[in-house]
């Protein structure tokens, strides 16, 4: 595909708009001499948002941006609610994160949560042009992390976790009427009754996929992991995904919600997280064995306990920074005791996000109306093609989740 417009973007994003925006980065008057705008990452990336790099030149400066907007396509955009959840990532960016920024400086803290995150220069929010103008990191050399994260990256990802957990958990203590207005201005988007009827259909042919797998391995592992596999699967996961991310218990902090490999990016200077829409309120459980399970590559228990190491590490000196004793307000015992309940999410995640990883991706660019012209509401899983798991390194993913998630008791 060749250089897009801008109104690819929304209409509402004019030369005039990127402008300001340019002088607004530029700390300058410099104005745009050219914009070129272009695709960013592969297909199936970014589903619920269409992404794009802005590379602008002025007379004396030149940089770039990346640029988030609705689907075009009206029918893929109505059967994944698409403006619902570009309207809370909106929401992150200009509410959230400002709010969390600002209370990190009233405990005159040294980090601040806006350095692992992008820069938001500007967004619009309508439901019908919405568009997000943010900091492209790559001018920095970020780039995407892969589907089995190196030791650093995993820790860079674990670090960028636990800050949020961190700044939220702070301001739940310190201003828990603040935290809770949010909370309750943002309940759970993903795990809700509404979405059950078309979400289970798909949830069951991943769970397909994902017993393959585990009858294949059925001599090769502990006859007590296939059961515990067996019992799980026999049982109304949705629910207990639903009844986990919706429960607010006395540790409740801010979760990114989608914390898979792809929503994070690295350099030489550390991690970054991006992609905000699924964010939710919940046990800081649901984060951690959501992206620990997601890419377990050992099938160790121990492994699996010296990541959470690390990220209460970070914890402890993120509530450090802002004068909290982690010790006192959130012990390690006391994250042990949330995996207990709460970790089970984890592994239950890994059911369809595996499978997922694994598939065809779906691109967003193409044409829905034209290919489900008979259709309201697209099925999810003839958006979500599943396959099955095609290497042993794959296959691996899934029973090192399922032997780690036994061990330590979460199922």
């Amino acid at each position: 595909m060749g250089y897009l417009e801008l109104s690819n973007v929304s209409e509402l994003l004019t030369n005039e708009v990127l402008d300001k925006i340019f002088k607004l980065k530029t700390n300058s008057q410099d104005h745009v001499v050219k914009s070129q705008v272009s695709r960013v990452g592969p297909a199936g990336e970014g589903l619920l948002s269409a992404v794009y790099r802005i590379c602008v030149t002025g007379e004396k400066y030149s940089t770039s941006y990346v640029a988030k907007g609705l689907v075009n396509d009206l029918l893929l955009r109505r059967t994944l609610n698409c403006t619902m959840f570009f309207h809370r990532e909106v929401m992150f960016f200009s509410k959230i994160l400002p709010l969390f920024t600002e209370f990190q400086r009233s405990l005159n803290a040294k980090e601040s949560l806006q350095k692992y995150i992008p820069f938001c220069y500007h967004y619009h929010c309508d439901g019908q042009a919405d568009y997000l103008i943010l900091e492209d990191l790559s001018e920095n050399g970020y780039c995407p992390i892969s589907h089995s994260p190196s030791d650093t990256e995993r820790e860079g990802i674990l670090k960028v976790i636990a800050l949020l957990h961190a700044v939220s958990m702070a301001m739940r203590l310190k201003n828990p009427e603040l935290f809770f207005k949010l909370a309750n201005e943002f309940p759970e988007c993903y795990f809700n009754e509404r979405r059950r009827a078309w979400y289970c259909k798909w949830l069951r042919k991943a769970v397909e996929v994902d017993k393959e797998v585990v009858c294949e391995y059925e001599d090769k592992i502990d006859k007590v992991y296939y059961e515990k596999f067996m019992n799980l699967i026999n049982s109304d996961t949705f629910k207990q995904q639903m009844e986990i991310s919706n429960t607010w218990g006395d540790h409740t902090v801010f979760n990114h919600g989608d914390c898979w490999y792809a929503n994070f990016l690295g350099s030489s200077q550390g991690v970054v997280g991006i992609d905000f829409q699924l964010f939710r309120f919940a046990s800081p459980a649901t984060d951690l064995t959501f992206f620990l399970m997601g890419c377990c590559d050992s099938p160790h228990k121990e492994d699996f306990t010296k990541s959470l190491d690390v990220y209460y590490s970070y914890f402890r000196h993120f509530m450090d920074d802002m004068n909290i004793d982690a010790q006192k307000v959130f012990p390690r015992h006391t994250l042990d005791a949330e995996l207990k309940k709460y970790g089970k999410f984890g592994f239950l995640s890994a059911l369809t996000s595996l499978p997922l990883i694994v598939s065809e991706k779906c691109d967003v660019m193409q044409s829905f109306e034209t290919k489900f012209s008979d259709k309201d509401i697209i099925p999810l899983e003839d958006i979500w093609i599943l396959t099955p798991f095609k290497t042993e390194k794959q296959k691996l993913k899934l029973i090192n989740a399922l032997r780690v998630s036994v061990d330590l008791g979460f199922i």
